[in-house]
């Protein structure tokens, strides 16, 4: 293994990875799923591949299986809280792109303080603070304040903003923070620039160094993504399980979580390329693909996807999950949508959802950490 995750992807051929899957033969995949797990990568992209649909309630049994192992039946909760929107990238894909005409806003910290309030009213303990990129948001102390905020009311504590150095990751660590979520978008080196034309996120090594300069910090949770649907989600599928693989050696410190967000509409039009997207089961496959790879890894969906596979996913491998989501600043104390990053899907109230999980046979985890605990 190399020594930082930039020499590890370019020493491994993606592509030919991703031909692989989607040109893998039945017998190929039985003889992995024979085995019940995947033992490297190649196994992983076999399973994720076309051949494997055949194989999909197998799967599924033996993901159930694994989850509950590690896992147990639970479901832990989150809230992803939105701060500011004001963005200065150009990222073709975002309702934040500094091009879009929408109500741009940053919440004051009393603001922030409210919507954390409101957050907390309704149940939640595990936060997500999320900032769109905009340097002055780091550089003016503000996130800093922002989590310290959070984390008077919030046990657990976690941000997905710019990336940034050690040092500003430290502080947050020092107010109250324990998680980092980043989305790398794409892997490909050769797609990515042409989906970030302009903007400190059109840098594509400093971003995809983000989580171990998280983990140097003391982050304790570490959540990777791709966006599935800017490029072959084939590849991109394997690029994360790739990622999430090198962080369990390299950060072991840390919880490695990987989220399966998939393109939804949002202001600016983008368009996905036909087949960009996976499908419903296709999403399924590679949840379960993912646990049979990693069996110790978090596997979180959010808000994005229907109540349908949501509810479907429910036990099969998946263990962190939003509820009632906003994705624009200020939307939980005052609840509406002009301003949002993406529109959400599964709408249902945090006890709607509960009782969902209960009616699965799982229990929701509202709080599994508390600072005192270290």
């Amino acid at each position: 293994m190399k020594d930082t995750f930039l020499e590890e992807i370019q020493s491994c051929d993606l592509h030919r990875l991703a031909d692989l899957s989607e040109n893998a033969s039945d017998s190929d995949v039985k003889a992995v799923v024979s085995r019940g797990v995947a033992s490297n990568l190649e196994d992983f992209a076999i399973l994720i591949s076309p051949a494997a649909l055949k194989y999909i309630e197998q799967m599924a049994r033996i993901s159930a299986g694994i989850t509950r192992r590690y896992f147990g039946r639970t479901m832990r909760i989150f809230a992803p809280l939105y701060v500011s929107n004001q963005c200065v990238n150009n990222c073709v894909y975002c309702g934040f792109a500094v091009r879009n005409k929408i109500e741009r806003r940053t919440l004051s910290l009393q603001e922030v303080a409210r919507e954390v309030d409101a957050v907390h009213s309704l149940g939640f303990r595990n936060i997500l603070l999320v900032a769109s990129e905009n340097p002055k948001l780091v550089s003016s102390g503000y996130m800093e304040d922002v989590v310290r905020i959070a984390a008077r009311k919030m046990p657990s504590v976690s941000i997905e903003i710019a990336p940034s150095s050690v040092e500003d990751y430290s502080k947050y660590v020092a107010a109250g923070c324990e998680g980092l979520t980043v989305f790398q978008e794409t892997y490909d080196p050769e797609v990515y620039p042409t989906l970030h034309p302009s903007g400190p996120k059109s840098v594509y090594e400093w971003r995809l160094a983000t989580p171990e300069r998280g983990a140097k910090a003391g982050m304790r949770k570490l959540g990777l993504g791709p966006l599935l649907g800017v490029n072959r989600w084939r590849y991109e599928m394997i690029a994360v399980a790739l990622h999430a693989k090198f962080l369990t050696h390299k950060a072991w410190r840390s919880q490695i979580s990987i989220s399966l967000p998939r393109m939804r509409p949002a202001e600016g039009g983008y368009v996905c390329k036909p087949g960009n997207i996976p499908s419903d089961s296709e999403l399924v496959l590679s949840v379960c693909a993912l646990r049979m790879f990693l069996s110790r890894l978090a596997i979180v969906v959010s808000t994005r996807e229907s109540r349908a596979l949501r509810d479907g996913l429910m036990g099969l491998g998946v263990t962190q999950m939003s509820a009632f989501s906003s994705t624009m600043p200020g939307g939980y104390a005052d609840r509406k949508e002009s301003g949002e990053q993406f529109r959400i899907d599964d709408s249902r109230s945090p006890s709607e959802f509960a009782e969902a999980l209960k009616a699965k046979g799982l229990d929701p985890v509202w709080k599994d950490f508390d600072s005192a605990l270290i």
